[in-house]
């Protein structure tokens, strides 16, 4: 590798193949939490600003991320000119003509190898950004084979899955005959590799149409950007209906609303890092945080609002609890019932002109444990009541400090106050 930056000793770099476990990523280390982060640029960078991709990528790895997802190719839309990613010579959709890198496949060798050796993070290869570069479909194929034949082979504890296709719809793959080839694509590595295998999210095919009887392990999906619905928790909730889909695989909530992002962007801190929270509790094993610096790059990672919230996050929750049983907090199984108005199990869109209460209060338990996650927490607290003798404590999202630290009994309330707006909480169910 051609690099001027001095070698660093990774920052607890995690080692062994990444598989799944019921929900649950898995490598030699055990379980853990996947908290990626876009970086589209990356193999534009390692190719032509090793200086900034090595200050990126120390930045992530000393604020606990543990893989970037990059793009294998780009460049058919104008808004990439002059960052284009060219394993082969194309016409851009402007008339512009790129020449293919000599040293395209030397470069993603090289990426892989600094972001994990040196950072201790893994890639998550999504192959086909602007497949419009490659139109035939045999080239595509070639493309495939290249990366299990080139890159690959010894890098497997270095790459955290496969993704063939980032919003395929609209980067060369539309209507039937392309939902036809991304599932013959996904089956073609799948049956040549054991890492783990995604599709792509495409919003104008339904999960279902893309993901039913699949063979892919993982489903990458971009949730919502609606900041209009519910003072702008919808994008931290969206995730819930797809957490547990039954027949269907474990998904990774992979380009979701942040700082920059197109359509619209959310920049506050507690909702940021309370989409990743929901999303494990949800059921979730993998949530990627998407803004600005990880797409174009114009701004630089340590400019993003929120990027430095998540480590506590990490600390907190245990590395298996996309796998706990998880219930929408008014079931049985919850450990509190939640109210809005003074009404119980309700939340306050169910009760008019509440000024109380909570948008969600998901569950997960497994045994005796359990977590919960309050968001949207109104003006004047969440009353929440016991439904078991617990112990548990509230903690603050952004910071880890324990906010309350109570043992109750079965029946007993206790309110919360709004606070940031939300809270992690943690307990132990008490003997009788």
């Amino acid at each position: 590798m051609n690099s001027s930056s001095p070698s660093r000793k990774p920052r607890s770099r995690r080692i062994g193949q990444v598989r799944l476990r019921r929900h649950s990523l898995v490598d030699n280390g055990g379980p853990f939490l996947g908290l990626g982060s876009s970086y589209f640029t990356a193999l534009w960078r390692c190719k032509n600003d090793r200086e900034r991709l090595e200050s990126d990528l120390a930045f992530l790895s000393e604020q606990d991320f543990n893989y970037i997802r990059i793009l294998s190719m780009v460049g058919w839309y104008a808004a990439w000119e002059g960052r284009e990613i060219a394993p082969v010579r194309f016409t851009s959709r402007e008339g512009k003509t790129v020449e293919a890198w000599p040293d395209y496949w030397r470069q993603l060798q090289d990426l892989i190898d600094i972001a994990y050796d040196r950072y201790g993070l893994r890639t998550q290869i999504t192959l086909f950004a602007d497949a419009q570069l490659m139109p035939e479909k045999s080239a595509r194929i070639a493309h495939m084979k290249k990366v299990l034949s080139e890159v690959v082979p010894g890098r497997e504890h270095k790459i955290i899955m496969l993704e063939v296709a980032n919003e395929a719809w609209q980067n060369g793959f539309p209507g039937e005959s392309g939902v036809a080839d991304l599932r013959e694509f996904t089956r073609f590595l799948a049956e040549r590799t054991d890492l783990l295998v995604a599709t792509t999210s495409n919003h104008e095919d339904s999960f279902t149409d893309l993901y039913a009887d699949s063979v892919a392990d993982i489903a990458t999906w971009h949730f919502s950007r609606d900041k209009g619905a519910d003072q702008g928790w919808k994008p931290v909730y969206d995730p819930w209906e797809l957490g547990r889909k039954p027949g269907f695989p474990p998904v990774s909530s992979n380009e979701p609303i942040g700082p920059g992002s197109s359509v619209n962007a959310e920049s506050d801190p507690i909702k940021l890092v309370m989409a990743a929270a929901f999303a494990y509790v949800a059921g979730l094993p993998m949530y990627v945080f998407h803004s600005e610096a990880g797409v174009f790059g114009k701004t630089r990672f340590e400019e993003m609002s929120g990027i430095r919230s998540y480590r506590p996050l990490l600390n907190l929750l245990p590395g298996d609890v996309a796998s706990w049983e998880r219930n929408d907090g008014k079931e049985s199984e919850s450990v509190f019932t939640a109210y809005a108005g003074g009404q119980p199990n309700r939340y306050w869109t169910d009760v008019r002109e509440a000024k109380d209460g909570c948008i969600r209060n998901i569950g997960t338990r497994k045994g005796s444990r359990f977590v919960h996650v309050p968001i949207g927490i109104q003006p004047e607290g969440l009353l929440l009541e016991a439904r078991h003798a617990i112990r548990f404590q509230v903690y603050h999202p952004l910071t880890g400090k324990v906010i309350l630290n109570a043992k109750k009994s079965a029946g007993e309330r206790f309110t919360l106050p709004p606070g940031p707006g939300a809270y992690l909480i943690k307990g132990t169910l008490l003997k009788k």
